[in-house]
């Protein structure tokens, strides 16, 4: 009988002093880790270098990376151990998405996706648009004198 391998995620944030290619040698080590344990890889999602919401290890900015992976279970719990072991890695959180997933079910190939330079310009333009809606309420503002009469018959009855 085979076992049923699950489904993984993994968030993995780097020092910013490995650098772009740093950061991929790492990321091919991590692939290459789960290849090597009969695994997949399902996607790579390279997110760059961004602000972290807060400090980690006296650094304010990191690599991101998720990596999205099947195997067995023993693929999730050595590659969290071979993270700790790195100095390079700030942080990283593994969690399973799905249990019992069938190996013939599964993509061979990784989908792989590029760098979020794209998501950063979509970030400047999305703000634009909760401003135009803000100017539409505070244009509807006036309208609200009911308010302003309900507090004055308030001061009334005191």
């Amino acid at each position: 009988m085979t076992e049923k391998w699950r489904k993984y995620e993994a968030m993995i944030i780097f020092a910013p002093e490995v650098g772009t290619d740093g950061a991929e040698e790492l990321v091919q080590r991590a692939r290459e880790f789960v290849l090597s344990q009969d695994g997949r890889v399902l996607k790579a999602n390279r997110w760059g270098l961004r602000d972290m919401a807060f400090e980690l290890k006296g650094r304010s900015k990191g690599y991101y990376l998720l990596l999205e992976f099947a195997g067995l279970p023993k693929v999730a719990t050595e590659l969290d151990r071979r993270l700790n072991l790195l100095d390079t890695v700030l942080k990283f959180q593994t969690i399973k998405r799905e249990d019992q997933v069938d190996p013939a079910s599964l993509p061979e190939e990784v989908v792989e996706e590029p760098p979020a330079a794209k998501e950063e310009t979509a970030t400047v333009e999305k703000p634009a648009a909760p401003v135009e809606e803000a100017s539409t309420v505070s244009e509807e503002a006036p309208v609200a004198t009911e308010d302003e009469d309900d507090d004055e018959d308030e001061d009334e009855d005191e």
